[in-house]
């Protein structure tokens, strides 16, 4: 991990040196020190070129036989050099004074790699690589990597890092409709990880827009501080992750830790942090590409205009699939739109605004401007199956340009097939600010994004503990186990309402404290262990006697043994469930579901990182469509979703206080009443050693 003060220059070094040596440069054709001298010296780059090889050693011409015989310390070195010759290599680039190293060897020997990568630490410089197929930095022209990537590409304020070298190759080579600034393969991160990256780009005046193709996190918490430095200057982050595992696959207990899995926790991190995530290369692409035009939707509803009656049906069904909203228009507006649109079209939105064609740029461009100018409008799309050389197309053309320049807000140019070939189009609208998005599917994700777009409050983590969880480390340290009964009393402790009950190791206590309830009671086993109680016949509903309560507890404890739990029954309620889970990497997060039958029913959830406050999860469960069951629905008594969000921030801080302790801790059921959220169930697991 970098994370020192040099840091920053040792990546300025990499990305913007004075001088670079390209070891293992070479005269022969169709070989990577060939290419990777090539690339160098055609991108533009102002700094100084030194080669170095031997056989090729020629002084006048910046080609030198070693590294020593440099006349100068290069900033930046590039090894163009096999395996067995790499870690002379490295040791010869620092020996040189290089403060920045890029390796394309994939060194699979770990303890070789061990070895490099302390040796370039204790220099406190930094290394793309090994395995790493290259980075360009296009705002300086600096361009080092041994594959060919076209010379002419104009720079922008994309950044992108990828653990993949290909998936840059497939972003630079094909298409003009992204702008990058800088690009890097970050090959193994043996030292330099995709977090330094993120964080040195978030500081760049350069930058737009960030996007990381990832395979792994190496250094979590880099991680989230990078993104929230790119939250908070505003930088939008879009993050395509490969390589999904079952968190809870191994020892999950709870619901909780085998329906959530690590991807989800990276997920509600990121989104947590302000950034985005993608579900392909495609839709990466096209939240980069309409993230990195600037502009921002305050508004959260969109505007379209179409040729088409049948595709603008199209646009609206997905639309609705992934909640991106259209507009209402107000009535001036759409009094605006009447008097450019040919007659019997209607003025609405989304708007199908081809008519007979005549005066059709004139029509469609004053309706675009009318849409884009009202208060209602986040974001406006301009849809066609976009292609080069079409008469008509480069009508839409301008009057999608004319309509672009009355408006400050966010308008994209909308293919509906992603094979539409507009590839001219899409350049030039590029160079006036305006976004192609090939693809509905992928300008409806783009766009969902770019409406959702707000920087992300910084995390605020707790100054101290909370009274009791000194005393809850003390006792987690000394069991693997916790009952229901410890169960309650944590909860009741971080102030989660529990029900009253007793533990029990008898029929005598069991009957008393049913008659002291003087209420209906659950009987419930508490044998060491056991997690999943009514697949055992472990629960007993609904005791309503004395004497039930005995029976019942004779029959139990003679098949699961004599320990039990006794609690009053709830009122009735909504059911929900709250559960946290404790990721390795990212810590803990708190799902919050629909609980009982409404799994099924309902089988939605959301997921937040602790800690978070009662706020901030008030404002998640209303973005769940169960919530319409504590909200008042059809005319329902409202119940109390305060209490709920409580309960659900209760048990953040507790997951966050004992993250250290605590592998997952699950409330299933959470009755929701008038007046209170009261957990029915406790299940905790504790963290292996």
């Amino acid at each position: 991990m970098l994370h020192q003060p040099s840091a920053s220059a040792a990546l300025d070094a990499l990305f913007n040196p004075r001088s670079v040596a390209l070891v293992g440069m070479s005269d022969k054709p169709n070989s990577y020190g060939h290419a990777m001298l090539s690339m160098c010296r055609g991108g533009g780059f102002a700094g100084r070129i030194m080669g170095v090889n031997p056989r090729l050693a020629d002084p006048p011409q910046n080609v030198f036989a070693a590294l020593c015989d440099l006349p100068e310390t290069p900033d930046h070195v590039v090894l163009c050099v096999a395996t067995d010759r790499l870690e002379a290599a490295v040791e010869d680039a620092l020996a040189a004074g290089a403060k920045a190293l890029t390796i394309f060897a994939e060194c699979p020997d770990a303890d070789m790699r061990r070895r490099i990568s302390d040796q370039v630490r204790l220099a406190g410089a930094v290394m793309c690589g090994p395995n790493s197929m290259g980075l360009h930095d296009l705002t300086h022209g600096l361009r080092i990597t041994p594959f060919p990537v076209p010379l002419d590409l104009s720079p922008g304020g994309i950044g992108l890092i990828v653990q993949s070298g290909s998936v840059l190759g497939a972003l630079m080579n094909n298409g003009r409709a992204l702008r990058f600034s800088r690009a890097v393969s970050t090959g193994s991160e043996t030292v330099t990880t995709a977090a330094d990256y993120l964080d040195w780009m978030a500081g760049r005046k350069e930058t737009t827009a960030i996007g990381l193709f990832l395979e792994s996190v190496r250094d979590p918490q880099g991680f989230m501080a990078a993104l929230e430095r790119a939250s908070s200057r505003d930088i939008p982050v879009v993050v395509m992750k490969v390589g999904r595992s079952a968190l809870g696959a191994k020892m999950a207990l709870s619901h909780t830790g085998a329906l959530v899995g690590d991807d989800a926790v990276f997920r509600a991190m990121v989104t947590r942090l302000g950034g985005h995530m993608a579900g392909s290369l495609d839709e990466m692409a096209a939240m980069l590409a309409v993230f990195s035009q600037g502009r921002r939707a305050r508004e959260r509803a969109i505007a379209s205009v179409h040729d088409s009656g049948g595709e603008r049906e199209l646009l609206a069904d997905m639309a609705e699939s992934v909640g991106l909203r259209f507009a209402t228009l107000s009535e001036e507006t759409r009094a605006k739109m009447l008097d450019v649109l040919e007659p019997g079209l209607k003025a609405e939105n989304p708007l199908d605004a081809w008519g007979t064609g005549q005066g059709a740029e004139r029509s469609f461009a004053k309706a675009t401007e009318a849409m884009m100018a009202d208060p209602a409008v986040g974001a406006g799309l301009y849809v066609l199956n976009w292609r080069d050389g079409y008469y008509l197309h480069e009508t839409h053309e301008r009057a999608l340009m004319a309509a672009y320049a009355t408006t400050s807000k966010p308008l994209i140019a909308v293919s509906n097939y992603s094979q539409s070939d507009g590839r001219g189009l899409a350049r030039r609208l590029t160079e006036m600010g305006i976004p192609m998005v090939h693809g509905m599917q992928n300008a409806v994700a783009a766009v969902k994004a770019l409406v959702d777009h707000r920087p992300a409050a910084p995390r605020v983590l707790p100054l101290g503990d909370f009274g009791p969880a000194a005393d809850w480390r003390a006792r987690l340290d000394t069991c693997g186990w916790l009952g229901e009964a410890e169960g309650y009393a944590l909860f009741s402790d971080y102030g989660i309402a529990v029900p009253r009950h007793l533990a029990v190791t008898s029929r005598d206590e069991a009957r008393a404290f049913a008659v002291a309830v003087g209420a209906p009671v659950i009987l419930k086993t508490a044998k060491p262990g056991l997690s999943h109680k009514s697949d055992h016949g472990g629960v007993r509903p609904g005791l309503e006697t004395a004497e039930q309560v005995a029976a019942a507890y004779d029959e139990m404890a003679g098949r699961l043994g004599p320990e039990a739990l006794v609690a009053e029954m709830l009122p009735k309620g909504v059911e929900w469930a709250l559960g946290a889970v404790n990721d390795p990497d990212f810590g803990p997060a708190i799902r919050i579901a629909p609980g009982g039958i409404l799994v099924d029913l309902l089988p939605e959830q959301v997921l937040l990182p602790a800690p978070f406050d009662a706020k901030e999860a008030r404002t998640a469960i209303l973005n769940l469509r169960a919530s319409a069951l504590l909200t008042g629905y059809r005319g329902q008594e409202p119940l109390a979703i305060d209490a709920l969000a409580e309960a659900a921030a209760a048990l953040s801080r507790l997951a966050w206080d004992l993250r250290d302790h605590l592998a997952e801790a699950e409330i299933n059921p959470v009755f929701v009443t008038r007046d209170a959220a009261i957990a029915a169930d406790a299940v905790l697991r504790v963290r292996d050693g």
